[in-house]
């Protein structure tokens, strides 16, 4: 992957963690979330369109994400195309995995 990255391939703290479900409040980087480094965030300017799906996304708090909202998200994301288009089709991948068992996916600040 080009963006994201597994908890296997973390390097330190400065993640924002996508896990599966709803967060339990307590447990981090687990094995089955996917991982996206704060600079590549930044970068790519992924919060912006986070947040104008969900007003409420919290960079530094816990975002919880449904099937309604990705997919406005992954919409938006291929209208606006390049590096933004390329970072939501890899977690496209992973979050229609999460939707064939779970409602929602929690996206973890830093």
């Amino acid at each position: 992957m080009k963006f994201f990255c597994t908890e296997l391939e973390r390097k330190g703290t400065c993640y924002h963690e996508f896990q599966k479900g709803k967060w339990d409040g307590k447990t981090f980087w687990k094995t089955d979330s996917l991982l996206l480094h704060d600079d590549i965030m930044c970068e790519v300017k992924l919060h912006k369109l986070f947040r104008e799906v969900d007003s409420e996304y919290d960079d530094y708090g816990e975002t919880e994400i449904d099937k309604e909202k990705w997919y406005k998200i992954f919409h938006i994301a291929n209208a606006i195309g390049g590096d933004v288009k390329i970072a939501i089709d890899e977690a496209n991948i992973w979050a229609e995995e999460v939707f064939k068992t779970e409602e929602m996916f929690t996206i973890l600040g830093l």
